[in-house]
């Protein structure tokens, strides 16, 4: 009797999970999301120089901590200086993305390569003088938090992060 109801609480039991495994397969479907359904925006002079428009193309999830954005700045537009509490990643899409970070390293990417931003490096990143740049930004958070931005890049500062950039990719 005992094995009977040992195998009929089984059998219940592996109902029953298949039941939550097609109910869990139902909510969590693959998802399209169409361009320019998630709308972007003008950069704010308060986090921006220059012209910058930032078109949204995700956001973050409970299975995805991250959100993505096609970032475009203008002949001289760039960030302020920033951080990231859970990193971030860049891939350049057009033009060249200038950055740097406070400890005077400046760098020059071109589409198809990456910027990878550890988590709480104090930086910036925007176009060229000469030239636009473009590129996806992949943004992690942590507890609900992708940025924390800070002052302006003056442009004294910019001028010469660009001119180290230019002069380190010419070595």
């Amino acid at each position: 009797m005992q094995k009977i109801v040992s195998l009929a609480l089984v059998g219940a039991l592996s109902c029953a999970n298949l039941g939550i495994a097609k109910e869990l397969a139902q909510m969590q479907k693959q998802e399209v999301v169409k361009s320019g359904s998630l709308g972007g925006f003008k950069g704010d002079s308060k986090i921006f120089s220059g012209e910058v428009n930032v078109k949204m193309l995700f956001k973050s999830d409970s299975y995805r901590p991250f959100g993505g954005a096609l970032v475009r700045f203008e002949k001289g537009a760039r960030t302020a200086w920033h951080t990231h509490p859970a990193g971030q990643t860049l891939l350049v899409t057009q033009g060249s993305i200038y950055t740097g970070t406070k400890d005077g390293i400046a760098q020059i990417a071109k589409p198809g390569d990456t910027v990878l931003c550890p988590p709480d490096v104090e930086h910036w990143h925007g176009a060229g003088i000469q030239e636009i740049g473009e590129h996806i930004a992949i943004t992690h958070e942590k507890d609900g938090k992708n940025v924390t931005w800070l002052k302006l890049l003056s442009d004294e500062e910019y001028q010469s992060y660009v001119q180290a950039a230019e002069k380190q990719s010419k070595e």
